[in-house]
């Protein structure tokens, strides 16, 4: 388990909600990432990232922004970095 903080995340929101990984966990298939809300007082949120999604040819990892699914809003996404994913993570 990895608990140092990343660089601040943003989801495509305007404005966006402002976000930092708190903590990183190997679990079955994936990674669970804590995202914590760094603009407002908000209950952290756990979001699984499938193996699968780190082997695809792309920077980032997509995901649906929590704070617009609780608000009703479905169209905003957070990019998550791969390495900032895998930062801290034991290999394997």
């Amino acid at each position: 388990m990895s608990t140092e903080v990343a660089a601040a995340l943003e989801c495509t929101a305007e404005p966006p909600h402002r976000f930092a990984i708190g903590e990183r966990v190997r679990v079955g298939n994936g990674i669970l990432v804590t995202l914590r809300r760094l603009d407002e007082p908000y209950p952290p949120r756990d979001v699984f990232v499938t193996n699968r999604e780190m082997k695809m040819g792309y920077e980032n990892v997509y995901k649906a922004c929590f704070v617009c699914v609780d608000h009703g809003q479905r169209e905003n996404a957070i990019a998550i970095p791969k390495d900032q994913i895998e930062a801290g993570l034991p290999l394997g």
